[in-house]
């Protein structure tokens, strides 16, 4: 018996014992009393026990009961838990979230025993899944996929779990009664199907008729939901790694480089296809372990990137560069650029390398080359730089600062109107459009240097753009030397300008004085013959020599026109300069204002120079003379002689000088000075600033004539107010020549006939006069007035012929050709040389030829008289 029957029995025992002991105690109430308690008694035992076995029954029953239900809940979780282990392990295992579902879905419905299982996705449009039981509809013909019912927005609303026992009782669906159970559909459970990522979607689980649902199937129906959650959200986030894995193989297999894994002992655990580009050697022969990266780095770069990575691991840094060279499978070289991540562990242990190798090949010529581009610009002969459109300096060579003083630092804080004093402030805008426009502007300008020189400069600035900016880039040379150069070539040239217009006003009074001098031939020769025959005393005779004198003082006018044309050397004998001066000097204390002081300044030795001592002492007279018309008020007048030696450079400076030792004759004054306009011009014949009357402007022309005649050259220093020096250099002699013995001409008597003259000359008045000369001194004439006739005259008559006297110029024949055919017909002629020209040049040349004498025109009787022995005595 249980503990309630138990119990009963005991209470029905007791209550009957009450009523005995109610009787027997209680006498006085009567046996009647006694007998009603004891029935009484016994009858709430008998009615208890009755009322026992009905609650027993009652209680029985319910023990079943619950017996039943408990065994039915261990079974619906028994079966939960087979489902919800067979989703887990169809996620676990499958990737495909459809077929996931579509086993979700099986499961489902045959566990739980429903007709239809569907899982609804979101999305446009959305996705149903459903599983069937044999005979039951697709619920899509009443929920098709493009348009979500009112229920199931409820569901989205609220998301939580929407139970539904009867559909025909949701409010829209009253009339739908056939259609429901066509489709099959009484009652379902709707169940959101929610992530981290929001709601996916709704599971249901659906009934054909209407049905209670219990909690363990709600519950069921939640707990699928989850997992089916769980395998939505792992399937997209499966899928999503897939992608970026895709996507990350795809850009290690596709960055131009070479991606990989590497560990402490040289292996990979993975390759980048770039592998093949870079080596020439397949990624698999890295990952096969056939290669390590080692084998690939250049033998001399091994050791550096060894001791690059033990540094690295031992500071732990998580980040290295390095360059270095590999040789490929075709044992070509390259440059790596390698980028190295390096993992460590927790304990800070080396793990392994993730890195990134470019071929940076190219970019290493390209800074090899550009390496070699500014290592030539900075050593560049010309300054370079950059500047902003602020004028800024942005770069600079080293040119640029050692040619201007500055450093690097200094020049990069200024800009270029500090160092270009041609750029103000309000002009750099305007060149720099003007560059712009133009793209390369060559110019001519200044640079200011650091200790305040000014240096000319040559610049080509170029505009250029880069990186989106503007910028002007400038070259510039230093042009000092150039215009030097420019301004020596200009000197030159107006040197040579003056040399030219001096040369042909030399050859025009050279001209001048030959024809001059064939006028004065036969005035001179004419007055002798009129002092001859006139009586002496008689006003004829002081005619004849007045007529003489006038003609003579014009002959000096010749020789300083034959000494300005360079015509005037009548001598080359050693001439000691300082004994010159010292001679003129003593004619200029003597002669020369007593406001004038003469120094001299003489060296040691003789100053010995080959020349006509005559012109020479002409050359200092005139100097001196000159001086003294510049000192109106006196001063000082300053001689001196010098020596100098004379280079390739002066010369080319001074055409017609040549190298070697130079006699210096400086001749200074304090006076007046030169106006810069006139310096050009002192050596200009008939030039002069004096006064009419005052000057012939011949005395500096001749010496200039007399210089240039004997080697030399002369230059004048001169400023208003400053006085003026002229510096003549004469070639040194240093060797022994035989002076020329002049004679002195002798008296001119009449004689008898001493022999038969040639005379040929284009002059008629020469001929005449030179005639009637020859006949006085005892002498036969025949005449012939050019070289062909003169030759004519000497083939029919040259057994007759003593001497032959030739002009030099004459039209048809020279004197030169006609000696030469006058020697054919006898090589043991006697002639002079009769000319207007002196004693040089082309008249030397024709005298070493075989003549016999000269005589310049003009000439007196007793001059051709003499000239006339000695030819005769040297033929002799």
């Amino acid at each position: 018996m249980n503990p309630l029957g138990r119990g009963a029995l005991l209470l029905g025992i007791t209550l009957l014992l009450f009523g005995l002991l109610l009787g027997l105690f209680f006498p006085y109430f009567g046996r009647g009393p006694m007998v009603l308690w004891v029935v009484l008694g016994g009858g709430f035992a008998v009615l208890y026990l009755v009322l026992f076995w009905i609650v027993r029954k009652g209680h029985l029953q319910i023990r079943s009961g619950q017996e039943e239900l408990r065994a039915s809940r261990e079974k619906i979780r028994s079966q939960n838990r087979e489902l919800l282990a067979r989703i887990g392990a169809s996620v676990r295992v499958e990737k495909e979230i459809g077929k996931i579902l579509r086993e979700v879905t099986g499961e489902v419905r045959r566990i739980l025993d429903i007709p239809r299982c569907a899982i609804r996705l979101f999305g446009d449009p959305d996705t149903v899944i459903e599983e069937l039981a044999p005979g039951i509809p697709s619920a899509r013909q009443l929920f098709p996929e493009s348009s979500r019912p009112e229920d199931l927005e409820e569901i989205l609303r609220m998301e939580k779990t929407r139970v539904v026992d009867d559909v025909r009782k949701i409010p829209g669906y009253e009339g739908k009664k056939e259609e429901l159970e066509r489709i099959g559909l009484g009652a379902y459970i709707g169940v959101p199907l929610r992530t981290q990522d929001g709601l996916q979607g709704v599971l249901f689980l659906d009934r054909a008729e209407s049905h209670r649902w219990t909690r363990e199937e709600v519950e069921t129906a939640e707990a699928v939901a989850g997992q089916v959650a769980m395998a939505i959200r792992q399937a997209r986030l499966s899928r999503e790694q897939e992608e970026v894995t895709e996507r990350l193989f795809a850009l290690m297999n596709n960055v131009p480089g070479l991606v990989y894994r590497g560990y402490p002992d040289w292996s990979v655990g993975f390759m980048g296809a770039g592998a093949e580009q870079i080596t020439g050697y397949a990624a698999k022969e890295f990952l096969d372990g056939v290669l390590s990266w080692k084998d690939v780095i250049e033998a001399e770069d091994i050791e550096r990137v060894l001791q690059t990575m033990r540094e690295s691991i031992r500071r732990k840094d998580p980040l290295i560069r390095l360059e270095y060279r590999i040789r490929q499978k075709d044992e070509s070289v390259k440059w790596i650029a390698d980028r190295r991540q390096l993992v460590y562990d927790s304990e800070g242990k080396f793990l392994h390398i993730d890195g990134l190798a470019l071929d940076i090949t190219e970019r290493k010529r390209s800074e090899e080359t550009l390496r070699l581009t500014q290592f030539t610009v900075d050593r560049s002969g010309d300054s370079a730089y950059w500047m902003d459109r602020d004028g800024r300096l942005l770069y600079v060579n080293e040119k640029t600062c050692s040619s201007l003083g500055y450093t690097r630092e200094e020049l990069l804080s200024m800009s270029i109107r500090e160092i270009n004093p041609d750029y103000p402030g309000d002009s750099w805008g305007n060149h720099w459009e003007e560059v712009r426009k133009r793209k390369s502007f060559p110019m001519e300008t200044r640079h200011r240097a650091k200790d305040g020189r000014l240096i000319p400069v040559e610049v080509t600035v170029n505009h250029l753009e880069f990186g989106g900016k503007e910028f002007n880039c400038a070259f510039a040379r230093d042009i000092t030397e150039r215009l030097r150069v420019r301004e020596e070539s200009r000197r030159l040239q107006e040197q040579l300008l003056q040399s030219q217009k001096m040369e042909a006003l030399g050859i025009l009074a050279g001209g001048v004085a030959h024809d001059f001098n064939n006028l004065l031939t036969g005035i001179l020769g004419y007055a002798d013959l009129l002092s001859i025959r006139a009586p002496r005393g008689s006003e004829t005779e002081v005619a004849a020599r007045v007529i003489r004198e006038s003609a003579e003082r014009a002959s000096r006018l010749t020789t300083q026109l034959l000494g300005f044309a360079r015509k005037g050397k009548n001598l080359a004998v050693p001439v000691d300069l300082c004994r010159t001066v010292a001679d003129v000097k003593s004619i200029l204390e003597r002669t020369l204002d007593r406001h004038i002081r003469i120094r001299t300044r003489f060296p040691e030795r003789a100053a010995m120079v080959v020349g006509d001592p005559t012109q020479l002492s002409q050359v200092v007279m005139n100097l001196g003379v000159n001086a003294k018309d510049a000192m109106p008020e006196g001063g000082e007048l300053f001689l001196s002689i010098g020596d100098a030696v004379l280079d390739e450079a002066f010369c080319r400076e001074n055409p017609g000088s040549a190298p070697g030792r130079y006699v210096v004759l400086s001749v200074r004054d304090s006076g007046v000075g030169i106006p810069e306009k006139n310096l050009s011009r002192v050596f200009e014949p008939f030039f002069t600033t004096k006064e009419p009357g005052k000057g012939s402007g011949l005395g500096l022309s001749m010496v200039f004539g007399i210089v240039k005649n004997h080697g030399g050259t002369i230059h004048v220093q001169s400023g208003e107010g400053e006085g003026t020096t002229m510096t003549a250099y004469l070639p040194a002699f240093e060797g022994e020549v035989a002076r020329e013995e002049v004679p002195e001409p002798s008296p001119v008597s009449p004689m008898g006939r001493k022999g038969r003259v040639l005379l040929v000359d284009d002059e008629e008045t020469v001929r005449e006069v030179c005639a009637s000369m020859l006949e006085v001194i005892g002498y036969d004439v025949i005449a012939a007035e050019n070289g062909e006739e003169g030759v004519e005259r000497y083939r029919e008559r040259w057994r007759e012929i003593d001497l032959v006297i030739l002009d030099m110029i004459m039209p048809k024949m020279g004197g030169r050709d006609c000696f030469r055919k006058i020697r054919e017909i006898n090589p043991q002629v006697r002639a002079i040389l009769s000319t207007g020209y002196s004693l040089e040049g082309a008249v030397q040349e024709i005298l070493r030829e075989g003549m016999d004498g000269f005589i310049q025109k003009p000439y007196r009787l007793d001059q051709l008289s003499e000239a006339m022995s000695q030819a005769m005595r040297r033929a002799s």
